[in-house]
């Protein structure tokens, strides 16, 4: 992951994962333009992250592992939270490490989301509670 994209990521998760997402209701919206020129984004919150649009009909866990999106992230552990096809897809994140989730994310949205490997990423975070 280009270095530029891994600092983005890492600022942006860190309220996610650190002491001030007690309550764990804290979420982060990651926001970038893929390659069709569409908006694309994934908001990540202490156990899940959440890929909207989805434009897919497949099971989610079979598109990131087809994709390559976690080719090499050989620890991490996804559970399929929900998903609707061609709509949204979450997936369970629970007990991985930040960084390794922050790699995900990269990965995906370069390679299920189709953005290029310099986007650009905008990011927010708010309090749900």
């Amino acid at each position: 992951m280009p270095e530029r994209q891994m600092q983005a990521i890492g600022q942006a998760l860190a309220d996610i994962y650190g002491e001030k997402n007690e309550g764990g209701l804290l979420c982060c919206t990651l926001e970038a333009v893929n390659a069709d020129g569409m908006d694309v984004s994934i908001q990540v919150m202490a156990e899940t992250i959440n890929l909207a649009p989805y434009p897919f009909a497949e099971d989610p866990l079979t598109r990131l592992e087809l994709s390559g999106a976690v080719e090499t992230l050989e620890h991490v552990a996804l559970d399929l939270v929900d998903w609707d096809a061609n709509a949204f897809a979450t997936v369970g994140t629970s007990g991985n490490d930040p960084i390794d989730i922050a790699r995900l994310i990269d990965r995906t949205f370069v390679k299920v989301l189709r953005c290029a490997p310099d986007y650009t990423l905008k990011a927010s975070t708010e309090d749900l509670a």
